[in-house]
């Protein structure tokens, strides 16, 4: 991978997470103190969580080829109904996070017996 694609492709990240910190971060906020603060405290950062939601988005909403703007107007749209939102985003996040645990081996210190 050359330079400018890799500085091009964090720059989108970096706007992703922007845009999903922007109109939706309160709500993630909100889904992770309530279900999922252990997990991300030990396991994941934010901003890594903010651009893995983008890039589920625009793989299942978009079929993998959604712009930031267009990302950012399903997101408004997603808003205005925040019980659905609640529900998308949980989900999103709750993959994001099997996922991680399946790729690096992370079991949480809850999940020990």
């Amino acid at each position: 991978m050359t330079w400018v694609k890799i500085v091009a492709r964090r720059n989108s990240s970096d706007e992703m997470a922007e845009i999903i910190e922007r109109v939706v971060g309160d709500i993630i906020d909100e889904l992770i103190e309530k279900y999922y603060s252990d997990k991300v405290d030990q396991y994941v950062e934010y901003e890594e969580l903010l651009v893995r939601i983008a890039n589920e988005i625009s793989r299942i909403v978009f079929k993998g080829k959604a712009t930031p703007a267009e990302i950012e107007s399903y997101l408004y749209k997603l808003r205005e109904k925040r019980g659905y939102a609640k529900l998308i985003l949980s989900y999103l996040i709750g993959k994001t996070l099997e996922l991680r645990e399946e790729v690096e081996g992370y079991t949480a210190i809850s999940d020990k017996a």
